[in-house]
């Protein structure tokens, strides 16, 4: 099955951004797989996507229209619906869409293209990142982006580090880098159907 977002190294424009289209991408070629990535200190990072977050890994949180669900799913309904739209949401709260709102939203159809040619992970070190917002464990890195994109994601079980992702940064300064997490190149990833 192919769609316009496979092999996607570039963003959309804000006004391309279609919900719906993004929630059946996510659904049918991100959530059914897991991805599994071996770091050159043998460290093992499984990676697991779930339909029900798709609006926070989007962003979508951040406005306060969201709040008045009570489920993700009833927002994942809205949106293949199409009852849900960034054109409402801005206008309703113009103020919410910063740049890091605006990045999140215009480089998610690069995250296919990211999984698949991950080439490297910063470790999350409390030492020298303590005030950050988001709270995750590695940053997952691709060369083949146009910018620079990572895909955080947070550990949620030990041994195997069994991770879920958390957010979708653009770093145009490499900045993350240049702060001194340890990068740690991928030896190996296999990409493997849930079923």
């Amino acid at each position: 099955m192919e769609h316009k977002f496979i092999n996607r190294a570039k963003k959309l424009s804000l006004s391309q951004i279609n919900f719906k289209e993004y929630f059946e991408f996510y659904r049918d070629f991100i959530c059914p797989y897991v991805y599994s990535y071996l770091l050159d200190d043998n460290t093992e990072i499984e990676l697991k996507f779930n339909e029900n977050n798709f609006s926070h890994l989007l962003g979508l949180h951040k406005f306060k229209k969201l709040s008045s669900y009570k489920k993700s799913q009833n927002i994942n309904d809205d949106i293949l619906n199409s009852k849900l739209l960034l054109k409402d949401l801005i206008s309703l709260e113009p103020n919410k869409l910063n740049d890091e709102l605006r990045d999140r939203l215009t480089y998610f159809p690069v995250l296919k293209t990211l999984l698949e040619n991950t080439t490297s992970v910063l470790k999350y070190d409390l030492n020298i990142i303590w005030n950050s917002k988001i709270e995750f464990s590695f940053l997952l890195r691709s060369d083949k982006i146009a910018v620079l994109v990572y895909l955080a994601v947070k550990e949620i079980r030990n041994g195997k580090k069994i991770c879920v992702p958390v957010s979708l940064l653009v770093d145009r300064n490499d900045r993350f880098l240049k702060s001194g997490l340890t990068e740690l190149k991928i030896k190996s990833m296999k990409i493997v159907n849930k079923i």
